[in-house]
């Protein structure tokens, strides 16, 4: 039987200043709207939607309810979830997901963005936030013009992780798999270490102060930063 998959829009009304997305097998997608107003678009299987609430401030997006024959994987889950917001009003962002991938573009947060996918991507441009947290376990990491106030945070068992062009007091990162490579300010100290890989860092400038640091492990892979 081959899944029916139908377009789905909606406006959110209610105000809200978190959003909470369980997007399961979905593939996600958040950028500006082009005015003051959120449009939900889920490209999604009919017997299979997702549904969204906002209470207490917080906009919930997630699958509803389904029998459990509907949840039977036959083929790949096509299914997508489109978020356009307000590019400069949310004070936190937290997706999870199971498989798939996660792009969020041009937004400003006030507080934290959280991602947690199992096996996916996780790709970020133009973001502005005060941390940056993801975990994950099969993938990769991509991080294009970022600017962090506080700090980013990145786990991995076997992931690329790309930091180009990004810029935060302290950067963490953990994979036991995986290269880790990028471009940071020039004055960012690097702590690193790997068992099985070649380290290629920059070093700070004579006379400039250290204005950041970067701390990455990982146990096979490679590092370099420009």
């Amino acid at each position: 039987m081959i899944a029916k998959y139908i377009t789905n829009t909606y406006k959110v009304t209610d105000p809200y200043k978190e959003i909470l997305l369980y997007a399961k097998d979905a593939k996600v997608k958040i950028e500006p709207a082009d005015d003051n107003n959120t449009m939900v678009v889920f490209f999604e299987k009919k017997k299979r939607p997702y549904d969204f609430f906002v209470e207490d401030g917080v906009l919930t997006i997630q699958s509803t309810s389904a029998k459990w024959y509907n949840f039977l994987k036959i083929g790949v889950d096509r299914s997508e979830i489109k978020l356009y917001i307000p590019k400069s009003m949310l004070e936190k962002i937290s997706v999870v997901s199971n498989m798939g991938c996660v792009d969020v573009s041009s937004i400003i947060c006030s507080g934290m963005i959280d991602i947690k996918i199992n096996t996916g991507t996780i790709n970020l441009e133009h973001i502005s936030c005060m941390n940056f947290i993801s975990k994950g376990n099969t993938g990769s990491v991509s991080l294009n013009n970022c600017i962090v106030s506080e700090s980013i945070a990145i786990k991995s068992n076997t992931a690329k992780v790309s930091l180009n062009d990004c810029s935060a007091p302290d950067v963490f990162v953990r994979t036991n798999t995986g290269s880790v490579s990028g471009r940071l300010p020039s004055n960012t100290a690097f702590t690193v270490s790997t068992k099985t890989g070649k380290i290629e860092i920059p070093k700070i400038p004579i006379g400039e102060a250290v204005c950041g640091r970067c701390e990455i492990k990982t146990n096979t892979g490679s590092i370099k930063f420009e």
